[in-house]
């Protein structure tokens, strides 16, 4: 081995040193270089030489060589930044990037200064597209798959669907003594007028509030909530409302033809126009919600809570009642959800049917003073001061619950001076299977035993009297403001008795009443009578069709009758025909909706020429209705409507509806979650960033600007939300620092530095050997 052997060595040490020299200077010089990860030179000898030694083969080295230099992922500190876009990675964790003309995301950084560019795309400062989710503006939660994430400089309006409105109503507020519903004293055509007023006078309602709503272009609307006193002792009457010029809710396939021309609510025709919901709300004593009920209001205005045509019965997955909305004549109606404070728990009740006479009879002559269920027969007057005497009967015909037929039975008065009207209440208990009473204003009043739909009915009530009295009146029915039209005669899906039929049963299971039927392929049915408007409905002919085909069922000719007759048909729950007018009869109206005869040559299933007709009643209610299943149960929230002896106020209100916006600035939370703020007020989750790790974050390949992309020795990408799977979360306004430490690389550069100089040394030794050497000559 030669001398000369040593230079080599020290070559390259030298050589070795200028490299670990080099990765310092690196180092330092991005001391200030935002996420940088430092790198470490790691050194190893080089093969060693065998030489011959005294005591046998020895080895001698032939220096070092540079074995590796490793990146050094140590945690940066964290600087605080005014941008709120500037994210840190406070764990494991690289930001996901993808180059402007790739379209793989498939470079990796951990510096977080980023920046939205001019189309609304996070970006870094070399415009590399920042990856990540768009989050789902109805759930909430991240969509789709990772890529660019963009905000929009704008968010489209969204239109109210819920409304909140809490509100303490005052209980030392008298109950009313008569009653005037608020959907009777609304009018939206007073807006029609040469001098517009307003709809509601404000005699006619205790309290009011108003909130605005968006409809879907994003244009504001107020809503009005009335608030009313009923006669009911702590129950409130509400009516939603807004403008009626500017309702325009789509009218269904029955009301188009009711109110042609028109295809939406218009105040010029419509008394209903601007009244969205009508309900009565139960407080308890304790002045907490127990109750809500709620209506439809139709076109007419007229809502019938006597009636179950606009009842709103809430599914079980339903939490409040809603309410239809159309401000941009949309074919299509907005529903919005209307929460005073309780929540529906999901329960339904059956409702007792109750139906209550005409009159009421009075106790003395100058009728002041109305009779109780005490009062003997011989001070019972009509209106007209006529007494009942003895020997005077009721005659009556109907039927109980379930359809059976009853009577016609008589009650006659043996003994006016003993018998009392208690008497004949028991008579009719007897005989209907119901509850009979007299109510306050001296009517006599039937309740069904049993709750639900109900064929409880008094088909006739005839009254005879030596002295011409009549006390109380020719019917007891259920109110209505529109005029109905009933067949005296019933159909049955069983030849001889009960049940009734329904408007599914096939007309080959349709019989008359005393067992005549069924009714026969091409049997037909001629009609007579008059529509609403007084048009005369002639020999109209209805023929029953083979199985499968039209007219094959009841609910075909109902279908026909209301086209025939402009009003609605429908099975009755005794089997009878009845025939309803669609417009609520008023001041200014008068229903002529007639039915005078059935013929042809089907069975007379619904009688030929007897038809009973329920007069529309426009002088209010009167304490009836029909039996229904009905909505009940209602859990008070946190925040409720109440009843409490302190003023009428507006505790709370709400609604879920924006108009248009413009972005005004964002924020970043831990989880990456990027929130848009809005003119509009909206604050909107828009995305999320992505973050991805690597088994061997050393086989990294850096490729300049704080990028680094995947090698084979790194391994694939493992990406996932921040704070998920081993990730790191987001530190925002923040960005990681350098985390070159300035102490340890000037300790490695005096290490480096002194190790150049031995080389360097050795050098010049072996320099002066060699002189040496050849001096020998000499």
């Amino acid at each position: 081995m030669g001398i000369s052997s040593s230079l080599y060595s020290s070559i390259s040490g030298l050589n070795t040193m200028g490299n670990a020299m080099s990765v310092l200077g690196d180092n330092v010089a991005n001391v200030n270089t935002i996420a940088f990860k430092s790198s470490r030179a790691t050194f190893q000898d080089v093969l060693s030489q065998s030489v011959s030694t005294a005591s046998g083969a020895s080895q001698v080295g032939r220096g070092v060589t540079l074995s590796t230099v490793d990146g050094l992922f140590a945690q940066g500190s964290f600087e605080s930044s005014t941008t709120p876009t500037d994210m840190a990675i406070g764990g494991q964790g690289f930001f996901i990037l993808r180059q402007p003309d790739n379209i793989e995301a498939d470079n990796y950084t951990r510096a977080g200064e980023f920046r939205f560019d001019q189309e609304g795309y996070l970006v870094n400062p070399k415009g590399y597209f920042v990856q990540g989710w768009s989050i789902d503006s109805n759930t909430g939660e991240p969509s789709g798959t990772i890529g660019d994430i963009q905000l929009g400089k704008n968010t489209p309006p969204v239109a109210t669907t819920t409304v909140e409105v809490i509100v303490n109503v005052d209980s030392r507020e008298p109950s009313e003594t008569t009653e005037v519903r608020l959907f009777d004293a609304w009018d939206g055509r007073n807006a029609a007028l040469v001098t517009p007023t307003e709809p509601i006078d404000p005699s006619n309602y205790e309290y009011t509030t108003a909130i605005k709503i968006y409809d879907s272009i994003g244009a504001s609307h107020d809503i009005t909530v009335y608030f009313d006193r009923t006669t009911v002792d702590n129950q409130w009457e509400f009516l939603v409302a807004c403008d009626p010029t500017e309702d325009q809710r789509a009218f269904d396939a029955s009301e188009q033809l009711i109110y042609a021309p028109d295809a939406n609510y218009n105040y010029i025709n419509n008394k209903g126009a601007g009244a969205l919901l009508y309900g009565v709300v139960d407080f308890s004593t304790s002045g907490e919600i127990i109750e809500i009920s709620a209506y439809n209001v139709p076109p007419d205005g007229e809502v019938d809570p006597a009636q179950n045509e606009n009842r709103i019965v809430l599914n079980p997955a339903d939490s409040y009642y809603s309410f239809e909305s159309n401000f941009t004549g949309d074919t299509v109606n907005q529903l919005v959800e209307l929460n005073l404070g309780a929540r529906y728990s999901g329960q339904t009740t059956n409702q007792t049917q109750i139906i209550v006479s005409d009159n009421g009879a009075f106790s003395d002559l100058s009728a002041t003073t109305t009779i109780t269920s005490q009062t003997t027969w011989d001070s019972v007057f009509d209106s007209n001061g006529n007494v009942m005497a003895t020997g005077d009967q009721f005659t009556l015909a109907g039927f109980i619950h379930d359809g059976t037929a009853v009577g016609p039975v008589t009650y006659t008065i043996t003994n006016a001076i003993t018998d009392t009207v208690q008497d004949f209440l028991d008579f009719l208990e007897l005989n209907f299977s119901g509850n009979a009473s007299i109510d306050a204003n001296g009517r006599i009043r039937l309740a069904d035993n049993q709750g639900s739909d109900s064929a409880m009915y008094i088909q006739s009530f005839t009254t005879t009297s030596l002295n011409g009295a009549d006390p109380f009146g020719s019917q007891i029915n259920i109110t209505t403001s529109e005029q109905q039209v009933f067949s005296t005669s019933r159909a049955l899906s069983t030849a001889g008795g009960p049940p009734a039929i329904s408007a599914a049963t096939d007309w080959g299971s349709v019989y008359t009443s005393a067992g005549g039927g069924p009714v026969a392929l091409g049997n037909t049915f001629v009609f007579d009578g008059v529509q609403p408007d007084g048009t005369p409905v002639v020999a109209q002919t209805f023929t029953v069709g083979p199985a499968n085909s039209p007219n094959n069922t009841v609910q075909d000719l109902l279908d026909w009758l209301q086209t025939t007759f402009n009003a609605d048909a429908a099975i009755d729950n005794a089997g009878r025909l009845v025939l309803t007018d669609w417009t609520a009869d008023s001041a200014t109206r008068t229903s002529q909706l007639a039915l005078t005869s059935i013929g042809g040559s089907a069975p007379a299933i619904f009688g030929a020429g007897l038809f009973d007709t329920l007069t529309a009643d426009i002088g209010g209610e009167d304490g009836s209705r029909a039996g229904d299943v009905v909505s009940t149960n209602f859990d008070t929230e946190a925040l409720a409507s109440t009843q409490y002896a302190n003023s009428s106020t507006t505790i709370f209100q709400d609604q879920n509806g924006f108009a248009s916006g413009f972005l005004q600035s964002v924020s970043v939370d831990t989880g990456g979650v990027i929130t848009g703020h809005y003119s509009n007020g909206q604050v909107l989750k828009k995305a999320q960033v992505a973050l991805a790790t690597f088994n061997n974050l050393a086989g990294l390949f850096k490729e300049g600007g704080n990028v680094y992309t995947e090698t084979t020795e790194s391994g694939a990408p493992i990406t996932g939300a921040p704070g998920t799977s081993g990730l790191g979360s987001i530190a925002p306004n923040a960005l990681e620092q350098s985390n070159v430490d300035i102490g340890n690389e000037f300790v490695k550069l005096i290490t480096t530095q002194r190790g150049f100089q031995a080389n360097s040394k050795i050098i010049s030794t072996t320099d002066e050997m060699l002189a040496d050497l050849i001096n020998i000559k000499r």
